[in-house]
């Protein structure tokens, strides 16, 4: 039995208690200031978490609010509650929930909550037994599926999208982008089986478009050593990132060859060398970044800060890649960060939680908690008796 160290027991109860402290009837909220909101992706990052404390409830919720937003095209909100993100920042709530589709840039559809939702609403089902809800809801949830590929402009099975479209929302992403489409591609598995649970007979029909564009994002991004960033009609990006890497292993969508691949990079470029994963290698020039972030000294927020949730992918990926020890090793480093600041934060820089003059990194994170605490059960990891009942840190 593996002997952990007493930091993961302290970091995996404060991450619980982060994670609950976000629950509401209406799902689980991003945070507790600014993201005080139910963000559709953060949500269901961090009901990965949720599920594995058996909180199926909160789930449910979750994804009955997401679905009574739903658009008439079948498109999920980026997020349900302060419409406008600038009157939340500086604490404005709605005084009655509203629901955003697009950047709060104003540029782009956002791409990746459709696919993240149907995500968790096949692991929902399958966790929890619970049947009539695929039942009831499968015209949507086919319909939201059919929203990805009105995405798709020239029918090759993948998401085309504009800038600012995904969870990194301050790069110049364009066209078919690496992320977008393995969410994309394990959304198609997780109707598929969502039709297998309730023998529906569109069941066949998605088994064989999963595989098409499984088959289509390895002939477009695939390089040998790991999958590229994204591409356009007369560009391909070459840059590695983690987030659509580390997924593509965790959902089965890279094979364990490339599974082992991609562990190689990130180890060769070292980018486990700090407490968490590195989000790219190397970075983005100047160019692909939003430039009024520049103006407010935070042009590195997706472009070399540390996101634990990108860490936690990464361990539940390293699982998948048998590399067990690697993976305690960084929930390991993980759990010290945890503890040294008392909390599960949503970004880091040079160590500890960003605090600059116009942003602070948001305590009471979700979607961290939720992907650490997941994570760790991934792990094995549980409470230890003599820590489980503390609750804070």
């Amino acid at each position: 039995m593996t002997q952990f160290h007493p930091d993961i027991y302290l970091a995996y109860d404060k991450a619980v208690t982060t994670l609950r402290s976000r629950y509401t009837p209406m799902g689980i909220y991003a945070g507790r200031k600014h993201f005080s909101d139910l963000w559709a992706r953060d949500f269901c990052f961090a009901s990965f978490g949720a599920l594995s404390l058996n909180d199926l409830g909160v789930v449910k919720a979750g994804l009955e609010t997401l679905l009574k937003f739903i658009d008439t095209d079948g498109q999920i909100p980026l997020r349900v509650g302060q419409k406008n993100f600038l009157l939340k920042y500086f604490g404005i709530d709605a005084r009655v929930p509203e629901a955003r589709y697009i950047d709060d840039k104003g540029h782009s559809a956002a791409v990746d909550n459709n696919s993240l939702f149907l995500i968790l609403a096949e692991k929902y089902v399958a966790k929890s037994g619970d049947l009539e809800f695929a039942r009831e809801y499968y015209d949507l949830l086919k319909k939201a599926l059919e929203w990805n590929f009105s995405q798709d402009s020239d029918y090759d099975h993948l998401i085309e999208e504009g800038y600012f479209a995904g969870w990194a929302d301050s790069l110049k992403k364009e066209g078919k982008v690496l992320y977008t489409n393995v969410l994309s591609c394990h959304a198609v598995r997780s109707l598929a089986e969502i039709c297998k649970l309730i023998n529906h007979e569109d069941h066949d029909h998605f088994s064989r478009l999963y595989h098409d564009v499984k088959s289509k994002i390895y002939s477009t991004f695939w390089n040998g050593h790991y999958f590229i960033d994204w591409v356009t009609a007369d560009h391909r990006q070459s840059t590695f990132s983690s987030d659509g890497n580390l997924l593509a292993i965790v959902f089965g969508i890279a094979g364990p060859d490339e599974a082992a691949a991609i562990q190689t990079y990130i180890s060769e470029n070292g980018m486990n060398s700090s407490f968490s994963t590195e989000t790219r290698n190397p970075g983005y020039s100047k160019r692909h970044i939003y430039w009024p972030f520049f103006l407010i000294n935070m042009a590195d927020y997706h472009n070399g800060m540390h996101w634990l949730w990108i860490g936690a992918t990464d361990i539940v990926a390293k699982i998948v890649a048998n590399q067990r020890d690697l993976a305690v090793d960084l929930v390991t480093k993980m759990a010290h960060k945890i503890v040294e600041f008392g909390g599960v934060y949503e970004v880091y820089h040079h160590g500890a939680p960003v605090r600059r003059l116009f942003y602070r990194s948001e305590e009471w994170f979700a979607w961290s908690s939720g992907m650490f605490v997941w994570a760790c059960h991934e792990l094995d990891i549980h409470p230890h008796p003599s820590t489980s009942e503390r609750g804070n840190i």
